[in-house]
Formats: C-alpha cells, sequence, structure tokens
C-alpha cells in the first residue's frame, strides 16, 4: 500500500514537471520590435527603397507579424512579403505567408504611392511611403459586400510600419 502511494506520487510529480518542461520548449514568440528603412532611390545605378518591420494598427488582425517591402524605381514596382504568426489552434501556432505586388503610380522626393499590381476581389489596399519621415502606411478598404466577401472585415484598415512611438 505504501509503495503504491509513492508511486502515485511520483507520477503526479513526474506529470507536473513533464508539462512544464514541454512548455520550455515552446518559446515565447513576440512581434519584432526591430525596424530598417533603406533608402537609395537616388542612386541611377541602384534605385530602389527596402523597408522592414512590424505592421501596428488599431484594427490590426494579428499582431505578431513581420513585414519586407522592397520598391524599385527602374520597375516601377513595390513587393511586399508579409509573414503572419497566429495564435495556437490545436495546441500548435502556425505561420502564415502573404505576396503581393504593387504597381508604382507616384513617386516623388517626398514620397511613394503604389496600387496594387492585380485586383482583389474584397479589397483595395494603397502602399505609402514617406521618405522624409521614413515611414510606411497601408490603407486598405473593402470594396465588395458580397457573400464571397463576408470575412472581410467592413471597417478601413490602415497600418503603419515603422519606428515604434
Amino acid at each position: 500500500m505504501k509503495s503504491a502511494l509513492w508511486l502515485c506520487l511520483g507520477l503526479v510529480i513526474g506529470g507536473i514537471v513533464g508539462w512544464y518542461v514541454r512548455a520550455l520548449g515552446e518559446p515565447e514568440v513576440r512581434a519584432s520590435t526591430n525596424f530598417t528603412f533603406m533608402d537609395t532611390l537616388a542612386d541611377r545605378q541602384s534605385p530602389y527603397l527596402i523597408a522592414k518591420g512590424s505592421w501596428r494598427g488599431q484594427n490590426l488582425a494579428n499582431k505578431i507579424n513581420m513585414v519586407s517591402i522592397l520598391c524599385d524605381a527602374s520597375e516601377t514596382m513595390c513587393d511586399m512579403h508579409q509573414a503572419d504568426v497566429w495564435a495556437p489552434l490545436g495546441g500548435r501556432r502556425w505561420l502564415s505567408m502573404y505576396n503581393t505586388s504593387f504597381r508604382i503610380t507616384k513617386l516623388d522626393a517626398q514620397s511613394i504611392v503604389a496600387e496594387p499590381n492585380l485586383p482583389d476581389l474584397c479589397i483595395h489596399q494603397t502602399l505609402m511611403v514617406d521618405r522624409i519621415a521614413k515611414a510606411v502606411t497601408l490603407a486598405r478598404i473593402k470594396i465588395n459586400r458580397e457573400d464571397a466577401c463576408s470575412v472581410v472585415q467592413d471597417e478601413p484598415v490602415l497600418l503603419v510600419l515603422g519606428e515604434p512611438p
């Protein structure tokens, strides 16, 4: 009887320790606070702009993200690559990737404005780069209210990529 109690106590303690050790194997994931902005658009040999960081905004669907934007003036294009870490689903976090291209519609010494290269069924996005403030803004509005777009929120979304406030 005494050995059975010790065995049960050992199983309980082992289960608790095992649970905590398992949690140590899954580190906490956080949004990056690093921001990079490199503007060489005035250089005729390699006219590009790079911005990297995490989107910030009030109606941001996922706060743990990493974004890389490359604008090439000679191609009049901006490419955006975004990775999001989503909350655990079935006990595991999951990663999603989103890539899109924008056509530069305005480029001057102060700013870049770019529109989607391909139309979207549900939303319209505008990418705006403030070269003086070294910040990027992505504005998104819903353009289609049909059932196929019901998962898209109705409110406009305004996201900022720049130095944290």
